[in-house]
């Protein structure tokens, strides 16, 4: 709101991707929708990847904003953020990048991405609910007005106009929340002290052992590249809505998320109702990626006689 209702104006556009978690979708069309921008689509690959052969060919003058998430929360892909910050860059657009899904799990240099703004949220890194984090650059976030009024961020107020608080408070409006920030920065220290470098390894092998271990089932199809990806295995079982899979996984005492993932558009573009999907973090072991596939075995055997 603060950005875009400054920055975007009819005929503008704004790029998006397919896979994006509708998070990152839904603002910019209410955006656009306001402002008369227009909304593109980087295409992707038959294997989940962005087509980057159309990028060119999306990017113009009248792009103003790319807006991508880092890794998919589907498909897993770890998208090329550095490559596209400089394509963005080079038509004079800003990028921002949609970290919930990257941040936990893999180190992130934001001036080595160069992104202009990058955002994630604290309870996917073991934080509270309901707080998270968004970083901008400097130069960009000092000419955005507030986006909220209230106490905490002016610094003198007139009965006809203020004058704001510099970076961050000017974006603070009113009492901010103390105890999940202090629960966000607890979350961070634990990460930090095990190492993001040490999660992305741990993750990597557990992905790569439960991709194999998974394909020895008959009639499963797993979506997104392989094998670099981020901690999840979104999938189907031939004939076995994904609801069921999960129902019957969690009476084995295995919790496994299914539906449409909030990527509504994704799930069209795989052509599926619906996906099962794993996913892996720190505290997951190769014990519980045997236990899944058991868990797999036991959903096919009671499928297999409801069709018998």
């Amino acid at each position: 709101n603060s950005w875009g209702r400054t920055h975007l104006h009819p005929g503008d556009e704004i790029l998006l991707t397919h896979m994006e978690h509708h998070s990152n979708l839904i603002p910019w069309q209410l955006i656009s929708q306001q402002t008369g921008a227009k909304l593109k689509f980087i295409p992707l690959t038959p294997d989940g990847r962005l087509d980057l052969s159309a990028v060119p060919a999306l990017l113009t003058s009248r792009t103003k904003l790319v807006a991508v998430t880092h890794v998919s929360n589907v498909l897993g892909t770890i998208n090329p953020v550095a490559e596209l910050a400089r394509n963005a860059h080079d038509v004079g657009a800003v990028i921002l990048v949609d970290a919930a899904q990257g941040a936990p799990h893999i180190p992130i240099d934001v001036q080595a991405l160069d992104c202009d703004f990058l955002a994630f949220s604290g309870h996917k890194m073991l934080g509270p609910t309901g707080i998270g984090i968004l970083y901008g650059k400097v130069s960009l976030l000092e000419a955005m007005p507030p986006y909220m009024g209230g106490g905490e961020m002016i610094n003198e107020v007139q009965l006809e106009n203020s004058t704001y608080r510099e970076l961050p408070w000017k974006f603070e409006a009113g009492t901010p929340n103390v105890a999940g920030a202090i629960g966000l920065g607890a979350a961070l220290d634990y990460l930090n002290g095990i190492g993001l470098e040490n999660i992305r390894s741990h993750e990597i092998s557990l992905v790569k052992y439960a991709i194999e271990e998974m394909r020895k089932l008959n009639e499963i199809e797993i979506y997104g590249p392989l094998p670099d990806r981020g901690g999840v295995i979104a999938f189907n079982l031939t004939g076995i809505h994904s609801h069921d899979v999960a129902t019957i996984l969690d009476e084995e005492g295995i919790a496994i998320r299914a539906g449409h993932h909030c990527t509504q558009p994704l799930m069209r573009w795989l052509d599926v109702a619906a996906t099962a999907r794993a996913s892996f973090y720190l505290y997951n072991t190769t014990e519980d990626v045997d236990q899944l596939v058991e868990g797999l075995k036991i959903v096919k055997e009671i499928f297999a006689g409801v069709t018998a």
